[in-house]
C-alpha cells in the first residue's frame, strides 16, 4: 500500500469550493508591503494589508511547526503593524480541535484533516505553508549510520523486535557490531501530527502494520512492555536522550536539538531501496516527486515517495482555518499573514527555514494555496 493514495483523494467540498475561488475570485492585490508568493506565478490576486485595527492571530497545535511561527512573530509584525502572530504548542490534534470550536483562528497541524472532519465542519481549509519531514533518532554509545527499514521500524513498535542486535537490524548494517541492548521505543502520548505521519511510513512500508493500528493522530498502539512515551517534540528528545537503547521519531524542527544531545539518526529505507537521511536535498526529492498529485483540497501525504534520493518522511505544515471569520479585519489579517509566511520575500526565506530544516513550499502548489487562501472572508 501506498499511503500517499489515501491522502490524494480530493475533498469534494473543500475542493469545489477552492476551484471557485480560483476561477472567480474578485479579490484585489495589496497596495501595502508585499505578501504574495513571489516564487510563483497565479493568476489569483488575493488581497492582502494592514487592518484598520490591531488583529492578533492566535494559533496552537504542531509542536513540529511551533519553532517555525516563532521565527515568523516578528516578521510579520515588523511587515504589518497591526498584525501579532501569538503561536503555541500542543499538539496537532489540539491544533486541529481547537480550530474547529474557534478556541483559536488558525490550527497548527502536520496532518490534513480528514474527509469525515471536513463532512462535519464545512468551511474547514488545510493551508500548507511549508514543508517539513521527520527523523528517526536512537541511543546507542558508539553506533553511527544506522540503517533501518519501515518494515523493521513497524516490528520494534509491533514490540515483535526487541534488541539492537536482532538478525532483521544486523542485516541491513553489514560490518557493524551491534549490541545485545534492549530497544526502548518512545512514542506520542498526545494526539499528534507527527504520530500521524510516522504511522503513515509504516502503514506504508508494513502490511501489518497497515490492517492493524494504521495511521493516525492518535492510534491503538500495540502493547510493548518496555515503551516510553512523551507529549510533544522536545520530550521525544529529552526521553530518548535519557535512555540508552531508545528510538524515537522527532520532528525536523527539533533535531538539531536532537543531534546535540548526541542521539544518532537513521539512515532510512526509501522506496528506491536506497538509505537516506533528512537534508534540504532528500526533502526536496521528495516533495518533486509527490508535488503533482496535489488535489485542491490541499490534502496530500508525501510518505514515502519514489525516487532514489527521496526522503521517506516528509509531510506539508498546514494551518487550519475557518473560511468565514467574525469580521473583515481578522480575515485581512489571516489572508495577509498567510500570502507573506508563504512568500519567499516575506516569511519563508532561506534563513528561516533552514533554522527549523523545512522547505518552502513547490511553486506547482502555490496557485492552490492561493486560491484556498482568498476563500477567507468575514
Amino acid at each position: 500500500m501506498n499511503v500517499r493514495r489515501h491522502a490524494a483523494i480530493g475533498i469534494a467540498t473543500v475542493a469545489g469550493a477552492v476551484l471557485v475561488a480560483a476561477c472567480g475570485s474578485s479579490s484585489t492585490p495589496a497596495t501595502s508591503a508585499p505578501a504574495s508568493a513571489s516564487s510563483s506565478p497565479t493568476a489569483l490576486a488575493v488581497q492582502t494589508g494592514n487592518p484598520t485595527g490591531a488583529v492578533t492571530l492566535t494559533e496552537d497545535g504542531s509542536s513540529l511547526l511551533y519553532p517555525y511561527l516563532q521565527k515568523l512573530e516578528s516578521g510579520i509584525t515588523a511587515a504589518y503593524p497591526n498584525i501579532t502572530l501569538s503561536a503555541a504548542a500542543g499538539g496537532s490534534g489540539k491544533g486541529q480541535t481547537d480550530a474547529i470550536s474557534g478556541a483559536v483562528l488558525m490550527g497548527g497541524s502536520d496532518a490534513y484533516l480528514s474527509a469525515g472532519q471536513v463532512s462535519a465542519n464545512p468551511g474547514l481549509l488545510n493551508i500548507p505553508i511549508a514543508v517539513s519531514a521527520q527523523a528517526i533518532n536512537y541511543n546507542l554509545t558508539g553506533i553511527n549510520n544506522l540503517k533501518l527499514s519501515g518494515d523493521v521500524i513497524a516490528k520494534i513498535y509491533e514490540g515483535t523486535i526487541t534488541t539492537w542486535n536482532d538478525p532483521a537490524i544486523t542485516a541491513l548494517n553489514p560490518g557493524v557490531t551491534l549490541p545485545s541492548t534492549p530497544i526502548v521505543p518512545v512514542r506520542r502520548v498526545d494526539s499528534s501530527g507527527d504520530t500521524f505521519i510516522f504511522t503513515s511510513f509504516l502503514s506504508a512500508t508494513n502490511p501489518t502494520w497497515s490492517s492493524g493500528p494504521a495511521y493516525g493522530t492518535t492510534v491503538n498502539w500495540p502493547s510493548v512492555s518496555s515503551e516510553l512515551t512523551a507529549n510533544g517534540n522536545p520530550a521525544m528528545v529529552d526521553t530518548c536522550h535519557s535512555t540508552p537503547g531508545c528510538i524515537a521519531y522527532v520532528g525536523a524542527s527539533v533535531e538539531s536539538t536532537a543531534l546535540v544531545d548526541g542521539l544518532g539518526e537513521v539512515e532510512l529505507e526509501n522506496a528506491s531501496g536506497s538509505f537516506v537521511q533528512p537534508n534540504q536535498t532528500t526533502i526536496n526529492a521528495a516533495v518533486t516527486a509527490g508535488a503533482t498529485n496535489v488535489p485542491a483540497s490541499l490534502s496530500q501525504s508525501l510518505i514515502y515517495e519514489s525516487g532514489a534520493q527521496a526522503y521517506p518522511i516528509v509531510n506539508f505544515e498546514y494551518l487550519i482555518i475557518k473560511s468565514t471569520q467574525s469580521s473583515t479585519d481578522s480575515a485581512l489579517a489571516i489572508r495577509t499573514f498567510l500570502e507573506w509566511a508563504i512568500s519567499t520575500t516575506g516569511g519563508a526565506t532561506t534563513d528561516n527555514l533552514s533554522a527549523v530544516n523545512f522547505v518552502p513550499l513547490p511553486s506547482n502548489v502555490l496557485s492552490k494555496v492561493n486560491a484556498a487562501i482568498a476563500m477567507i472572508t468575514g
